[in-house]
């Protein structure tokens, strides 16, 4: 899992390719240089209604995803410094 949310978080190599042509797509969002602004016009521009629905609902899904294992590893986190904790006090 934790190698999972570091490949999220961390820049992907293969995309850091930041020529024009690859901020003139739907793929730019995993650039580290993203324009949300340039990429939502680019969508409406691209994508009918259903479509742009459809993308909503699979990136409302992405995002608690992503938030439920934030929590995890957050929950996780805390265990291990309890534990951490009383171990020091012991």
């Amino acid at each position: 899992m934790r190698h999972l949310l570091s490949s999220f978080y961390s820049p992907d190599p293969s995309s850091t390719n930041d020529s024009p042509s690859n901020h003139g797509s739907l793929d730019a969002i995993k650039t580290t240089t993203f324009n949300a602004e340039q990429y939502m016009n680019l969508l409406i521009r691209k994508s009918n209604l259903e479509a742009l629905r459809q993308r909503h609902v699979e990136m409302a899904a992405e995002i608690k995803n992503i938030d439920t294992d934030l929590q995890v590893l957050v929950y996780e986190n805390y265990n291990k410094f309890i534990s951490t904790t009383d171990a020091v006090k012991r």
